[in-house]
């Protein structure tokens, strides 16, 4: 067998030899019309398309089947260059176009028709209407409404934000909206801005117009003085809140907190002053809607009201993941009655508990809404992304390290850090703090995500490939941050402008922007597949032209019980006879 030949030492790629051969080849006519992004634009791209997410219009499933948290991931060239990122030190601007800053604030925060596109609008129903014909517009209003989600991400541009894109997660909010008398959006008292969606709370207050209470949990990881701050603001700036209570797991004093309500009778008391002050829809102007609800407006009101005559409301517990809801359910109920679990999403369907004669509670998933002002930093702090789907943590490790009332460093028990230790590090691989950004001092060097997670890993010996493993440290100080050991703060504004009116108006009257066009219509959408799946044949049977057979598995016991129903059915018809016209 001849021997075979060596590989030539310099052998050049197939891809080498296109690039060199092609390299002064005129451009073809695909080269000439293909777009081109810049990086920010880039950035906001998704990493898959509407069909990877199984979106099936003639498909039903049930609802426990597929109620799971569905986010997108971040593409590899945006976690590479936020790694990049990493080394830039704190309070020096990352210079990077696709990079965006946290633009929350009271001044900017939208509570107008225009958020109300970035929730998923519910077509319209009734009784009369069949599961699967709803099923299909439910899905094709859904698929719809992603694909304008998406571009107004990308015309933003920047790193794209997580959001929720299961439909069956979002089917469950819809429940809830329309089954509670009050809505109550629980919120981390830490960054209340961050867990109050505006298309939230536009959709109750303006579409569905119904009462709103927010909740301040968590309570204890904040200064009494910022959560009676924050109160004010949320009362006197955003539009549709009737009131503001505080909570906490662990006991504390209620006159740190005053005036500021706190507590489980205190959350009682606001609802129900909510509901007494909500104005009362005119149900008998309009008994047609009441005899045939749509899922809001007057027919969905009438059911509420009979819930109201028998002395009980109800009281839909709503907001983002990992807010406290199911915690505040089970000390509202004074024992474990739901599921509680630190991973997003836990919670998977609507759950319906009394708590007493005259009030009835509702938990309802926590639900991510897509925000244009939030970068995904915040919503990883926030605990809105699982851990487990983080795939750099440095850049959530800037956004606390920017705002931790106590220094990091300090925090961690690190020492500071020279210059040698710094290139040191750069000589065994990690990239730990950009040097051009340094001046000509010579004494400690300021502080990046990257070099702290980097001496983090030194001080516990975390190594990987024979250097300072960062990534499992900055994993590390992330879950400290998010089991509330590694505090942080985002304290109020310390003035404001109060609204001159509320979006209900007075009295009940109609708002200008009141969203009634809300519902996607019959008229918006075709639904051909029930009508070609009754065109078919029912079975097998009946496409071939045989006989089809009764129900049953075709045994022996199943062919009792069909003769026995069949007995059945001729005695009764021997009865009506012989009962004649006037039995």
């Amino acid at each position: 067998m001849p021997k075979a030949k060596a590989k030539s030492k310099h052998s050049v790629s197939a891809l080498s030899k296109a690039i060199r051969t092609n390299r002064h080849a005129t451009p073809s006519a695909a080269d000439i019309t293909r777009e081109h992004l810049d990086i920010r634009t880039a950035a906001a791209s998704v990493e898959f398309s509407v069909e990877d997410l199984g979106l099936n219009a003639a498909k039903r499933v049930p609802a426990l089947a597929s109620a799971k948290t569905v986010l997108a991931g971040e593409t590899n060239i945006n976690v590479e260059r936020r790694i990049r990122n990493a080394a830039v030190p704190i309070g020096v601007a990352v210079d990077d176009s696709a990079n965006l800053e946290d633009q929350l604030s009271l001044e900017h925060f939208d509570v107008s028709k225009s958020a109300r596109q970035l929730m998923p609008k519910r077509p319209a129903w009734s009784y009369e209407l069949s599961s699967g014909r709803l099923h299909h517009r439910e899905v094709e209003a859904f698929k719809k409404w992603l694909e304008d989600v998406r571009q107004l991400i990308m015309d933003r541009g920047g790193y794209p934000p997580a959001f929720e894109q299961n439909l069956q997660v979002w089917r469950q909010l819809w429940r809830v909206l329309e089954l509670c008398d009050v809505a109550v959006i629980v919120v981390d008292a830490r960054h209340p801005l961050l867990h109050l969606p505006p298309p939230l709370l536009y959709h109750v207050s303006c579409t569905l117009k119904k009462p709103l209470v927010v909740v301040l949990n968590k309570l204890d990881a904040v200064d009494p003085k910022d959560a009676v701050q924050w109160e004010k603001c949320l009362t006197a700036c955003i539009p549709g809140i009737q009131g503001v209570v505080g909570y906490s797991k662990e006991a504390l004093k209620a006159d740190k907190y005053s005036p500021l309500e706190m507590g489980r009778d205190a959350l009682i008391r606001a609802c129900h002053r909510a509901h007494a002050a909500a104005p009362r829809p005119d149900i008998a102007a309009s008994p047609k809607d009441a005899a045939a609800p749509t899922g809001h407006g007057t027919g969905q009101l009438a059911d509420n009201n009979i819930v109201t005559e028998a002395g009980r409301i109800t009281l839909g517990m709503v907001g983002h993941p990992n807010v406290g809801k199911s915690s505040l359910i089970n000390g509202l109920m004074g024992g474990k009655v739901v599921s509680v679990k630190a991973t997003p999403g836990h919670t998977k369907i609507l759950q319906t508990l009394i708590l007493d004669d005259s009030t009835c509670l509702c938990d309802s998933p926590g639900i991510v809404f897509p925000r244009l002002d939030v970068p995904r930093e915040a919503q990883i702090v926030g605990m809105l992304i699982p851990i487990a789907q983080v795939r750099e943590p440095f850049s959530a490790i800037r956004w606390v390290m920017e705002r931790s009332p106590v220094p990091l460093d300090r925090t961690l028990g690190l020492k500071p850090v020279s210059l040698q230790q710094v290139l040191d590090l750069q000589e065994a691989g990690v990239q730990a703090l950009q040097l051009e950004t340094l001046g000509e001092e010579t004494g400690a060097v300021p502080w990046s995500p990257m070099l702290i997670c980097a001496q983090y890993a030194l001080q516990r010996g975390f190594k990987h490939s024979g250097r300072p493993d960062c990534q499992q440290a900055g994993m590390e100080i992330l879950q400290r941050v998010l089991d509330g050991r590694i505090a942080y703060v985002v304290p109020p504004p310390a003035t404001y402008n109060p609204l001159q009116i509320s979006p209900q108006g007075k009295a009940g009257e109609a708002v200008p922007d009141s969203d009634d066009d809300w519902q996607v219509h019959d008229a918006d959408y075709e639904s051909g597949h029930e009508e070609e799946e009754a065109a078919k044949a029912t079975n097998l049977l009946e496409a071939l032209g045989a006989e089809p057979r009764n129900l049953g598995s075709g045994s022996i016991g199943s062919r009792k019980k069909q003769k026995k129903r069949e007995r059945l059915e001729a005695l009764a018809r021997e009865e009506e006879k012989a009962a004649g016209p006037l039995g």
